[in-house]
Formats: C-alpha cells, structure tokens, sequence
C-alpha cells in the first residue's frame, strides 16, 4: 500500500506566510538594516554639492565673462545641486522598518515610483530659480533682459534633471530597500514565480 507524502515542512511555509512582516532569513536582515537609518553620507555629500554650486554661481568673473556659455555655468551648477538634493534626500531617508516590512501582492506590485519621483523633480525644477534669485540677488547690468529670463529657465531645467540624478546614482538607503523588494516579489517562497509590470527610474 501506497504510503502519502511527508507533508511540508512547518517552518518553510511559515516563514513565507503572506501575512510574515519580519525579515526572512539574514539577507533581508542585512538589507533591512541598511535601509532603515538615513543614508547621512549621502546627504552630507548633497549639502557639501549645493555649497559648491552656490559659490560657482556667485563667481563675478563667471557672471562678467565675455562667453555666454561660461554666464550659464552658474545657474545650471545651482539647478543640479538643487534638484539632485530634493530627489536624493527624500531617496536617504528610512525606506525599511525591522518590524513591518512591506510585500506586493500576488497579482503583482500595485504601487509605482515614477509618480513621487517626477512630482520632486517639478518641485525642483519651479525653486532652482529662486535659490539661483537668491544666491544672485543683483545680475550684472550687462546682462540683456532674454539672458536674464534664460539662467530662471536654465536653472528650473538643470532642476529638474538633477533631481532625477540620484535614481541613477541611489543611496545605500534606496538601493538597499529596492534589493529587499526584489527579493520579496521574485519568489512566493514554493516554487512559484511572480511576475508583475513595474516602472522604476
């Protein structure tokens, strides 16, 4: 007489439970633990970039140069730094909690990225020009009134563009949470794969 198969392991198919909110063995432990404190190298190098920019925006010798290209160093220098810091910090914050981490469901991830990250980057791109206004309160008289608007538009583009910058360059925090997320929607756990249609940038 036929015997039945041994039944699964109780600790497997408790471990991947869908209601499990712990991390499941050292890797996502390890990447939880990453992405749980704020990333503050990073953010100490988008504070030490914004510096940086604003003391190339307030170079008069950039400002009263006779190349029109070296005049827009400054604001374009200021619209990265700018949009590269609202992007990135938000990216540095804490993306995990040891306690409660967060899993798609089986018919795939319902929440995008791509919303957030181009609502920063028109936020940035609309106040690079009011930190470049800031930083150079009084243009030179030199400049013509089309070059004047064109540093607002140079600084609001490069803005917008930087903040998009620390997708492509992520901090610990961000990367580590998107690797724990892979490793999440890769596998059920029994064998089974999930597929789903993401867009991340």
């Amino acid at each position: 007489m036929d015997s039945l198969p041994p039944p699964p392991p109780a600790a497997t198919a408790a471990a991947y439970a869908p209601g499990d909110i712990y991390p499941r063995g050292p890797r996502e432990e390890e990447l939880c633990a990453r992405a749980s404190h704020a990333d503050w190298l990073y953010l100490s190098a988008l504070l030490a970039l914004d510096v940086g920019a604003v003391l190339v925006d307030a170079q008069t010798s950039l400002q009263n140069s006779d190349s029109v290209a070296a005049r827009f160093v400054g604001p374009t220098a200021i619209g990265l730094a700018w949009g590269a810091t609202v992007g990135g910090g938000y990216l540095a914050l804490p993306k995990c909690d040891p306690h409660w981490i967060g899993e798609a469901p089986r018919e795939g991830d319902v929440h995008a990225s791509w919303p957030l990250a181009l609502s920063l980057a028109l936020l940035a791109g609309a106040t690079a020009p009011i930190f470049n206004g800031i930083v150079v309160p009084s243009p030179p008289q030199s400049w013509s009134t089309l070059e004047r608007s064109m540093h607002l538009v140079a600084a609001g583009v490069a803005g917008f563009g930087g903040a998009l910058i620390p997708y492509l360059i992520p901090p610990t925090t961000w990367s580590a949470s998107r690797e724990l997320q892979k490793i999440r929607v890769g596998t059920d756990g029994h064998g089974m794969i999930s597929v789903g249609y993401t867009l991340t940038f």
